[in-house]
């Protein structure tokens, strides 16, 4: 499976030099650090977040300056460790979860942040997440998805048209999103591409079902 990739120690050790070790990645995290931030002022103020998973930690010194309370969560054990050491977070706590089975209870952070997740997964097991985050979840939730409206994401669908990729899976557009969101209790307030020609990537800002 997918998940258990990253409770391998050496992928681990590896992973922040091969995601952030060139000048393009990094501008890439930065890029998404400003969205995150944006998504969660129009969402806030928010006394707690919790990142899920958090991984190798990227998110959280943006967090820890944004957000009093910051809760880390990752199944993988091993990337928490790999990346405690490089970085120094002064109130950030960790703890391992699976995120079909969060030990929390309900509503028990204002937002919750998750991305490059969920589109490694089936519908079905998105939903199921996307549920059990808007259980924890008081207010908001900024998740990254895959986004079919992108110049990459067409030129994929012709490459495979063509016979030049061997797998194209295509991705959900704002309704299908808005519908998977409604199944797991959640109203999609704000949609904002990664980049419409060089990333099939989309955040999304939602907020349980009722909630104003």
């Amino acid at each position: 499976m997918k998940r258990d990739r990253w409770r391998d120690p050496r992928v681990a050790g590896e992973y922040e030099g091969r995601r952030f070790g060139t000048p393009l990645a990094r501008w890439k995290h930065r890029h998404d650090e400003a969205l995150v931030a944006a998504l969660l002022a129009r969402s806030g103020p928010h006394a707690s977040v919790l990142d899920l998973p958090c991984g190798t930690g990227r998110l959280l010194p943006l967090l820890e300056r944004t957000v009093p309370l910051v809760f880390g969560a990752d199944l993988a054990l091993e990337m928490m460790q790999a990346g405690r050491a490089l970085r120094q977070t002064q109130s950030v706590a960790l703890f391992q979860a699976d995120a079909l089975r969060l030990p929390l209870a309900d509503g028990s952070v204002d937002a919750l942040v998750s991305l490059r997740f969920l589109f490694h997964f089936e519908r079905g097991e998105r939903v199921a997440m996307l549920r059990e985050f808007a259980r924890v979840a008081r207010r908001a939730v900024v998740v990254q998805t895959r986004f079919a409206t992108s110049v990459k994401h067409a030129g994929r669908w012709l490459c495979s048209r063509a016979g030049l990729a061997r797998r194209y899976r295509p991705a959900p557009g704002r309704a299908e999103l808005t519908r998977e969101l409604a199944e797991a209790g959640l109203e999609l307030v704000e949609l904002v591409p990664v980049s419409r020609l060089f990333s099939d990537k989309a955040l999304l800002l939602a907020r349980p079902r009722g909630q104003r």
